[in-house]
C-alpha cells in the first residue's frame, strides 16, 4: 500500500525520485559519525562498568550494556577506518535536524514515564513523530498510535508482567 493511499501528506524527498541520487557522504562526515558512534559506545561502555559487567554465565545490570557498547565500539572503529572507500553513507543536511528532535522527544519520554506512566507519553510520542516527524495526517497517527501502545501494553505488562510505571 502507498503512502498516498494511507493518507500521507509528507512530500517527497530527493532520493524519493527514481534514477535521482542522495549526496554522499565525504571522507570527513564518515570520520566524525564514526567517531561519535565510538564515543557514544566508550561513554556507555563506562555506565555499563559502573552497574557491574559480571560475566555470561552470572550476569549483571552491567553485562548486557556492556556487549552493545562493545559493539558500538567496534562499529564505530570500522566507520572510521573505511571513511575514505565508504560510499553508502548520506551527506548530513538541513533535514537532520529531526534526528536530534526525535531524540529530544525519547528524552521527554524518559522523563514523563515516572511521573504519568508510559501510555499517554508513548502515544504522544507516536502521534508527534508520524505527524511532526513524520507528516502523516491525523487521521492516521491517531488509531495507528493507540494500537501500537495498546499492543506494547498487552506484550509487556499483560504478558511478560514488566513492572513499568502506568496509568491504567
Amino acid at each position: 500500500m502507498t503512502a498516498e493511499a494511507l493518507g500521507s501528506t509528507r512530500s517527497p524527498d530527493v532520493t524519493d525520485s527514481p534514477g535521482q541520487k542522495a549526496p554522499r557522504a565525504g571522507r570527513l562526515t564518515n570520520l566524525l559519525c564514526g567517531a561519535a558512534v565510538t564515543a557514544v559506545g566508550v561513554l556507555a561502555l563506562l555506565e555499563a562498568m559502573s552497574l557491574g559487567l559480571g560475566a555470561l554465565t552470572h550476569p549483571r545490570a552491567g553485562t548486557w550494556p556492556g556487549v552493545v557498547s562493545g559493539l558500538l565500539i567496534v562499529v564505530g572503529v570500522l566507520i572510521m577506518a573505511r571513511a575514505a572507500t565508504y560510499e553508502d553513507a548520506e551527506q548530513i543536511t538541513s533535514r537532520a535536524w529531526a534526528v536530534l528532535v526525535g531524540a529530544a522527544s525519547l528524552v521527554a519520554l524518559g522523563q514523563l514515564i515516572p511521573l504519568i506512566g508510559f501510555e499517554i507519553p508513548s502515544f504522544l510520542l507516536l502521534v508527534f513523530w508520524m505527524c511532526g516527524l513524520g507528516r502523516e495526517r491525523l487521521r492516521l497517527a491517531v488509531p495507528l498510535s493507540a494500537v501500537v501502545v495498546a499492543v506494547f501494553y498487552l506484550i509487556f505488562i499483560t504478558g511478560l508482567s514488566v513492572p513499568l510505571p502506568r496509568l491504567f
